[in-house]
């Protein structure tokens, strides 16, 4: 039995996997509960005075209070004076493939799809995880309608820590810790936001997945530690409605929250037609890029582009990003255009491995057209295709209306029509896209190496907030002006921990190739078959990964402590011996680091001493 306050609700049992039945009338009572297929979640839908309410638990322990439910649709509150009138009940268990953080997914839950009916009718689609839930609206029997407001609340529990962000246009606020207690009424928060619940219960996250053709969600607190639902716009719908998913992941420790895969499952799968091998579709190539926005010699010229392709080759990365600029070259004596001019940049890199991307703003942009309507899109694709361009970073979308959210998911399609890989900058953050559209590599929406330092609490806050999300563009890895406070050790461990497909560098290619770290940074791969966060990792101190790609690991550290630490790592997560290669800290200074290659045991230990804002990067290659 769960128990909510004085009320005691008797729980249905569940279906095996892949099982379905229905509740009747006699059956229901005041209340709906799903239970995960692990009995560790509990998600119970109840009806209190006509109105809908839900609660999560954790182990018997609340991480969401009793919290409403409802929507604004044509000026009618939808989730008030209703009542349950039928229950069909199912659950599913499989493996799929995936990319970036894991190559495997996994969705496993026992859902709920429930009516009501009354004064509004809908339906709430509710499905619990071992590592969460997520739940939508449904309403069916419109033609046409107009979601005004989502009402859907979350009360945390008292005493519980929060790090959210504020920005909820192009997601690059940073990140910071509050006690729930505290949050201001009308604060406004950008999702992700993470939440170390009060009394060790454990950790939740709440985001949304699933956003296909509506307005993006963030939250506004709108009463003691209270978030509610804030839709950027109204949803114009035809048809039935349904909503994203709002989505609570819930875990004991980080690891289970930066492994969750609830995002991607509620996500539509790929179209096979569009993509015939999924994410090993021939002209989808994760990869390594050079950018020359963020370095010394940063002019965007065809002679300065060709020479990043010439760093990239040198390097053995993949990609060479040509930013904004390229728009504007002319060559008058040869009578040649930007296009021409391009052409010849694609045709000088081919011979050396190196493929372009190209920057495009989605506005109109520096009297230069941007590509709004379906024409522009389609004819700048189709060139860009022609002329054998790799992928696109679109940028300056700057909120998550509907119309930005109907822009991406057309682009997308027409990208892979014309076989483009796509990077959105100044944009919301990620919702499961990359399930859907495999030829998503990595967005923005986060505060990345654009910004100025300090980095060290950021990124030790970031892989537990917006990286919950998915692939985010934060171009790491800087040795110059933007190196900041944190050692050059710490740097190298980012690009092992910040997930992005594309993995577009800041550096100036050629100060890689001049640092001594650059044997470790070429060896680090785009995208991870398996990833653990070890148990010593806390949100805002210190960040301590293992991720495999292959046969080999690589384990990562990033410190934001203002004192040096030793931390000793259990190596068990190896099943073979190892030849370690490693780099580390120099105790002296922060912009050096020392080198060493050692073999070690699956059964053994490993000691690492961190600076102050330092980090540690490791590559464990298999001994045969």
């Amino acid at each position: 039995m769960i128990f909510v306050g004085k009320r005691i609700f008797l729980i249905t049992a569940i279906g095996a996997a892949c099982s379905a039945s229905i509740e009747s009338n006699a059956q229901l009572s005041r209340s709906v509960i799903i239970k995960s297929p692990d009995a560790t979640i509990g998600l119970s839908i109840m009806n209190e005075n006509g109105k809908v309410v839900y609660l999560v638990e954790y182990n018997r322990r609340v991480v969401i209070e009793p919290s409403s439910l409802s929507l604004l649709v044509d000026g009618k509150l939808v989730g008030e004076k209703v009542m349950i009138s039928k229950v069909r009940r199912s659950s599913k268990a499989e493996m799929y493939a995936y990319r970036g953080i894991h190559s495997r997914a996994s969705d496993k839950y026992a859902e709920a799809i429930i009516d009501f009916t009354g004064g509004s009718p809908f339906t709430l689609q509710a499905r619990v995880f071992n590592d969460g839930i997520a739940f939508r609206y449904i309403i069916t029997g419109r033609d046409s309608a107009v979601v005004e407001k989502d009402y859907t609340k979350f009360r945390i529990p008292k005493g519980s820590s929060m790090w959210a962000q504020s920005n909820i246009k192009y997601y690059e606020g940073r990140y910071s810790r509050k006690l729930i207690d505290t949050v201001r009424i009308g604060e406004l928060i950008g999702p992700p936001v993470t939440f170390e619940l009060a009394g060790n219960v454990g950790y939740a996250a709440l985001t949304e997945g699933g956003v296909t053709d509506f307005a993006g969600m963030s939250f506004i607190v709108m009463a003691e530690r209270t978030l509610q639902a804030n839709l950027s716009g109204v949803a114009r719908k035809k048809g039935t409605i349904e909503t994203p998913w709002r989505i609570i992941t819930v875990g004991k420790d980080l690891n289970a929250l930066v492994n969750s895969d609830i995002i991607s499952n509620v996500s539509p799968k790929y179209d096979a037609t569009l993509f015939p091998k999924g994410y090993q579709t021939d002209w989808i190539k994760p990869g390594r890029s050079v950018w020359s926005w963020l370095a010394k010699t940063r002019r965007v010229t065809l002679e300065n582009m060709k020479h990043f392709s010439d760093l990239a080759a040198e390097l053995g990365f993949e990609y060479n990003l040509v930013d904004e600029g390229w728009s504007n070259w002319k060559d008058s004596m040869s009578n040649r255009d930007h296009w021409d001019m391009l052409k010849e940049l694609v045709e000088y890199s081919a011979p050396k491995g190196v493929k372009i991307w190209l920057w495009k703003a989605y506005p109109d942009r520096k009297g230069i057209p941007g590509i709004k309507s379906p024409e522009q899109r389609k004819a700048f694709f189709k060139k860009c295709s022609e002329l054998g361009i790799a992928g696109l970073k679109i940028d300056f979308f700057d909120n998550e209306a509907q119309e930005i959210i109907q822009f991406y998911q057309a682009a997308l399609k027409d990208a892979a029509l014309y076989k483009l890989m796509i990077n959105f900058h100044g944009a919301n953050k990620p919702t499961g896209e990359a399930r859907t559209w495999p030829n998503e590599m990595t967005r923005e929406a986060i505060r990345g190496m654009e910004n100025q330092p300090p980095w060290a609490t950021s990124n030790t806050i970031l892989p537990f907030t917006r990286y919950l999300a998915g692939h985010a563009d934060f171009t790491p890895v800087h040795f110059g002006d933007r190196m900041g406070e944190v050692s050059w050790a710490h740097h190298v461990a980012s690009l092992i921990v910040f997930n992005s497909p594309f993995l577009c560098l800041g550096a100036d290619p050629q100060s890689i190739l001049d640092n001594p770290c650059k044997e470790m940074i070429q060896s680090i791969p785009p995208v991870w078959d398996e990833t653990i966060v070890l148990p010593q990792s806390k949100i805002g101190e210190l960040v301590l990964y293992a991720r495999r790609n292959g046969t080999t690991w690589f384990l990562a550290a990033m410190s934001s402590k203002q004192a040096p630490q030793s931390i000793e790592v259990d190596l068990s997560f190896l099943k073979f011996n190892y030849t370690l290669s490693s780099v580390k800290d120099d105790k002296d200074k922060k912009d050096n680091a020392l080198f060493e290659n050692v073999k070690v045991a699956a059964t053994s230990k490993i000691t690492i001493e961190l600076n102050k804002n330092g980090g540690f990067a490791g590559r464990f290659e298999r001994i045969k």
